[in-house]
Order: structure tokens, then sequence, then C-alpha cells
């Protein structure tokens, strides 16, 4: 039986299935085949020792962020169109704290390149706009909210970015403390940035946001931890097992051949090809 499907306001005779396969070659066109031309692109543009393919990758990736990024429009009918508008919600607060963070790093104690005071306190501004961009989206009515709920991609995001902004800085805070060499001022910014995100997880843990609860959210953020945590005993399982290999294969590996001590006549040569260098030896040396 054929049925009538009303697409874009044209009217359609179709059979069910042909709908359906319709709507899965959009998605795959429109989303997966965009991804792929962003990692491809991406790969292109950073790799590529050719200018000319450097740019093609440049354009290839910003093609397929677009695409993704125009999904609520293009692909309203499936589920992936709710990643589309999660990147274009945090797409702004991301831009500002991705360069705020390089102002800061590439204006410290650099050796070369280094920017001017000026860039650094811009740095300091972006980044503190990004994190206010960001705890509207959970205190005020910022929340990225598609079609008619919380985004649930926004609500893995924003536990996991604390969790992992906190536990990096505190982690790096204790490296830069052993091993750094009067860095100070980078040990107190870290030591601010542990506290900072800290207080926020703290805050959301003890106080219903105006979309999200408290409930809601250390359900997602303990999601997150073990997440975190299964990343760092699989990178760590990994490197270990990295390690294994490499040994037992060192150990399976013969001696290197020992050469034979030099004879007399190499001995007359190397002292030639020395003294024509840097000058003549006497027979006393």
């Amino acid at each position: 039986m054929e049925h009538c499907v009303q697409v874009q306001g044209i009217l359609y005779k179709s059979f069910p299935i042909a709908l359906v396969m319709e709507e899965s070659f959009q998605a795959f066109l429109l989303f997966w085949l965009a991804g792929l031309a962003i990692i491809v692109g991406l790969m292109l543009g950073f790799f590529s020792k050719h200018g000319t393919t450097r740019r093609f990758g440049m354009v290839f990736m910003a093609l397929g962020t677009l695409s993704i990024l125009a999904t609520p429009w293009t692909l309203t009918f499936s589920p992936s169109s709710a990643f589309g508008h999660f990147l274009g919600s945090i797409l702004g607060p991301s831009v500002l704290l991705g360069v705020g963070l390089y102002n800061i790093a590439f204006s410290g104690h650099v050796p070369v390149g280094r920017l001017s005071e000026g860039d650094r306190r811009a740095g300091f501004a972006m980044v503190l706009i990004a994190m206010l961009w960001f705890e509207g989206m959970h205190w005020w009515v910022l929340t990225p909210t598609y079609p008619d709920e919380i985004n649930r991609y926004w609500l893995i995001f924003w536990p996991t970015l604390l969790l992992v902004t906190a536990s990096l800085s505190f982690v790096v805070y204790y490296i830069v403390k052993i091993v750094g060499d009067e860095r100070n001022q980078e040990q107190r910014l870290l030591l601010t940035l542990f506290a900072f995100t800290s207080l926020l997880v703290m805050l959301a843990l003890l106080r219903d946001g105006p979309n999200v609860e408290t409930t809601q959210f250390a359900e997602e953020f303990w999601l997150a931890g073990a997440d975190v945590f299964g990343l760092m005993v699989g990178a760590t399982l990994a490197i270990l097992l990295f390690a294994v290999v490499l040994a037992v294969y060192e150990t399976q590996q013969p001696l290197p051949k020992q050469l034979d001590p030099p004879t007399n006549q190499q001995l007359v040569e190397a002292a030639k090809h020395i003294a024509k260098h840097v000058g003549e030896v006497s027979e006393d040396e």
C-alpha cells in the first residue's frame, strides 16, 4: 500500500522503507560523511608539506564543520542533529577559551615568540568571558535546549569539562612544583584554576540550576568520573604493555658485535687526519 508523505511542503507517494532509506542517506551524507571530511581535512591541513594540500584540507574541514553545525535545520528528523546543535551552542565560548589560553601560555616564560603583556591581559579577559558564558548555560537561560528538552550532549560535556579541568590543573600543579624552576606564578594560576573549578562542581552538586537539577548533574558527574578513570587506567595499561613488549624484544636481541681494536696502520692514518685539521702533532704527544 502506498502512503502520502509531505516533506518540506511537497507531497510524495512512496513506500515507508523508501522514506527511511532517503533519511538514512541524508544523515550519512550531511553528518557522518561531514565528520569524515573534518578528520581528513584536519590531517591534510596539519601534516601535509604542500601549501596547496594544506589549504585544501582546511577548506575540507570547514565545509564538514558547517555541514554538522547545520544539522538542526537539515536533519531535523535525525537524532544526530542534537550533536550539531550542541556544537553550535558551545562554539563561541570554546573559541574564546582556546584563544585566551593560547595568549596566556605564550605570553609567559617562553624562549621565542613571546606575546606582549596586552595579549596576556586579553587572554585572561577571554577566559573569564568564556567561563561566564559556560556558567550561564548551567545557571541561566542559556542552557542548550533541543528541540524541547536539555541537549543530552551538554549534560555530558559540562560535568566532564569541570572534572577534567580540575584534575589536570591539580596534576600539572604538582608536576610544575616538582620539576619547575622559578614557576611560582604558574603554580598560583594552576592552583587558582583547581580551586575555581572545584567550587563550580560543589555548587552544581548542592544547588539546582534553572534547568539542571543537582541529582541530574551528580549522575552525569559520576559517570564522567568513571569515564575519565577508565581512560587513565587504559592509558596506563597501554604504556605498561608497550614497555613490557619493548623490554622482552630487547632481551631477545643478540649482543652487538664488538669491533676489533685498531691496527697500527689505522692509528697512523687517524693521526694524519687529526694533524691535518688541528695542526701538526709531535712524536712525544
